[in-house]
């Protein structure tokens, strides 16, 4: 009984240190990841790139249309949708990287 109540205070300690030492070691291995890091960065920011541009193109169409050309919302209806899903989706996958 004895012998654990005077290893106890120490064992924390140690589980601390090796812990310092893990991360302290570990620390050079994320500079390793930059370059995928970028690469991710950059599919993310074209993800959410397509997507604007279609939500944008599929609204300046509807408009297009309606304005010049007299068509009713129930033909143009499934473009917007189409644009708005298609974009939203784009937009939704760069949150996933």
């Amino acid at each position: 009984m004895r012998y654990k109540k005077q290893w106890r205070g120490k064992s924390g300690l140690r589980a601390a240190a090796a812990l310092a030492t893990i991360l302290v070691i570990a620390s050079p291995a994320y500079a390793q990841f930059e370059r995928g890091t970028q690469a991710l960065t950059r599919v993310q920011t074209w993800f959410l790139s397509i997507g604007v541009i279609l939500v944008s193109l599929a609204i300046m169409f509807v408009g297009a249309r309606m304005a010049f050309h007299a068509a009713k919302w129930s033909d143009v209806a499934p473009v917007f949708w189409g644009g708005v899903l298609l974009g939203g989706g784009s937009a939704f996958a760069s949150l996933f990287f």
